[in-house]
């Protein structure tokens, strides 16, 4: 087909927005458009693969050798509607077991969700999931922000993440994946984290912290039950201050200027998320950063 890779990327939504463009003026463009419109309505029954692979079996051994025939061009329409329809069939059964499913939170807000497996999983301040419908098939999903997950026992559970992945079959973890820090603590059970080649196992107590985004390094251990955002405060070990105010426009949903500041320092506290000028003490009295509360902006400057 000659747009063959065009149409599968625009059913994978892989197409840039030029791209999107160019083929929207193609004819292909309106008659897989109906078709895909037409698809999503469809109800598709189950199949049985072993019996339906049996049946084709069966008329293989039973069947007679024919003489080829010629087709006329006359039957070309007719080809055309069979080949739309298996088309429509195929774009249908691709949608359906493809469709994802979405779940995040916004700005200073925490959410608890309830996975199809009945595995909890609570979303810090913008933060987003995303799952297949085929999801109790294959437990895995994406993960952009910060989420504590309480996994139920069972198949493999895999998180991935811009930066590495993590594998459980049930136990309790946080996941922490964000532009400039990524790190992963166990709570319950056993862990594995993989970036690139590293491959760390963690153990109840124990977490695991990316460094200079290409190594992974167990850090300290905690004796926690849960992550302390669970409870509307915000803990950094040795995390870079950048990370720190990015987390702190997070949770008050506010935005942060600086002037003169070291944003690559190391910073290792934290502050509570329900008081704005007690938290800023929190993150700017250890560097004796003076701050300016204007409207929703804070100024921060030495």
């Amino acid at each position: 087909m000659k747009n063959s890779k065009n149409i599968s990327k625009w059913l994978n939504n892989e197409m840039s927005e030029e791209e999107f463009s160019a083929f929207q003026t193609t004819d292909d463009y309106t008659l897989y458009k109906d078709i895909v419109e037409t698809g999503s309505k469809i109800k598709l029954t189950s199949i049985n693969e072993e019996v339906a692979l049996k049946d084709f079996k069966a008329r293989i051994k039973t069947r007679t050798k024919k003489k080829p025939q010629v087709i006329s061009l006359k039957n070309n329409f007719i080809f055309k509607v069979a080949a739309s329809i298996a088309l429509l069939v195929a774009v249908s059964y691709f949608l359906l077991n493809n469709s994802q499913t979405t779940l995040k939170t916004n700005y200073a807000e925490n959410k608890s969700f309830t996975l199809p497996d009945e595995s909890i999983v609570d979303l810090n301040a913008v933060s987003t999931i995303t799952y297949a419908k085929s999801f109790l098939k294959n437990r895995e999903l994406e993960l952009e922000g910060e989420a504590y997950f309480k996994v139920k026992k069972g198949s493999s559970f895999t998180v991935n993440t811009s930066q590495g992945s993590v594998q459980v079959l049930g136990t309790k973890f946080n996941v922490k994946n964000r532009e400039k820090a990524f790190n992963v603590f166990c709570y319950e059970g056993r862990v594995e984290v993989k970036h690139g080649t590293d491959k760390i196992i963690l153990t109840k107590g124990e977490g695991v912290q990316l460094v200079n985004n290409n190594k992974l390094i167990k850090i300290n251990n905690t004796s926690l039950n849960e992550p302390l955002w669970l409870n509307n405060e915000s803990y950094f070990n040795q995390e870079i201050y950048d990370e720190v105010l990015a987390e702190f426009e997070r949770q008050f949903n506010v935005k942060i200027i600086t002037n003169n500041i070291d944003t690559g320092e190391l910073f290792t506290g934290g502050f509570n998320n329900n008081n704005l000028e007690t938290a800023l003490k929190s993150i700017t009295l250890p560097f004796n950063i003076n701050y300016q509360i204007k409207d929703n902006e804070i100024v921060l400057s030495k």
